[in-house]
């Protein structure tokens, strides 16, 4: 009936070319087109959308990096380098950024998704998870959901054009599909963004972990970014859901004591097996000080 009406659900394994976007409707099959700035609306009249099979499409290292991701270089120089280790030990990392990365990239193993829980300030988080997901999309290919759980307008959400947009905290109890409803395809290929939503703070983690089984079924990977696990009781349901869970700290900045608490946190939720990824902060002097 929905798709009668002209209201499609579009699949998230959506195809770019130029900035334009195709996809089918879940409903009823049929083709579909988004435009920048617009929604999903089905093919005009008179044309036609030529499908090629997936070993025809160019590789994704061949594909243009869109504006929005422009960022992942300036990460890369930032973050510099990176390490995952359980939480009782940690050594500063000394490989270059991307190697670490794509070393990261590989330990991910079979796990499908994989949420970030920071002890830094949001725009660490921020590169930190675009490096990962750009990293992770050149290792291992497919389709890759990000997800904006920070229950704020300063995460990865924002920085990629979707404040104050349809996203988590829109979605509907029981219904996962409300989650497809809500995401942004990127311009990156196979990348697609469930943003804050409109009223990131009445966001219910718990509502999206229980849809995590069927995302996980349409996506090969999804990376998820919260807050501390001690800032806000609501993240504990998406980290005892996610398959792998990564806190992320800046050597020197982040509290010792506040690493410990967050350890101690994770323990007594049952989640024993926590990852470090230890950053290392920009130097002074690329701030001009």
């Amino acid at each position: 009936m929905l798709c009668i009406l002209g209201h499609h659900r579009a699949d998230p394994a959506a195809a770019w070319n130029d900035g334009i976007g195709f996809s089918r409707c879940l409903g009823c099959n049929a083709s579909l087109v988004q435009r920048p700035g617009a929604g999903w609306t089905r093919v005009p009249r008179g044309y036609a959308v030529v499908w090629r099979p997936v070993a025809d499409r160019p590789a994704l290292g061949s594909q243009a990096t869109p504006t929005s991701l422009a960022r992942l270089s300036l990460g890369a120089r930032r973050i510099g380098a990176a390490a995952t280790r359980a939480l009782d030990r940690g050594q500063p990392p000394v490989e270059p950024a991307s190697r670490s990365y794509r070393y990261l990239a590989r330990r991910i193993g079979s796990a499908r998704t994989v949420l970030l829980s920071p002890l830094c300030n949001t725009d660490v988080a921020n590169d930190t998870l675009l490096l990962l997901a750009a990293m992770l999309q050149d290792e291992r290919g497919g389709r890759l959901l990000l997800i904006d759980a920070t229950l704020g307008g300063d995460g990865i959400g924002s920085l990629l054009g979707a404040h104050g947009k349809p996203g988590l905290s829109d979605i509907r109890p029981r219904d996962p599909w409300s989650a497809v409803e809500t995401m942004r395809l990127l311009a990156r290929p196979n990348m697609i963004l469930l943003g804050a939503g409109q009223h990131p703070a009445t966001g219910r983690p718990d509502h999206l972990a229980a849809m995590l089984p069927f995302l996980a079924e349409r996506f090969d990977h999804i990376l998820i970014q919260q807050r501390g696990i001690m800032a806000d009781s609501r993240n504990l349901a998406l980290a005892a859901r996610a398959e792998l869970v990564w806190t992320l700290a800046e050597e020197g900045r982040s509290p010792m004591p506040r690493l410990a608490q967050a350890r101690d946190a994770f323990r007594a939720n049952g989640l024993p097996d926590v990852g470090l990824i230890l950053t290392v902060p920009m130097p002074r002097s690329a701030h001009g000080g």
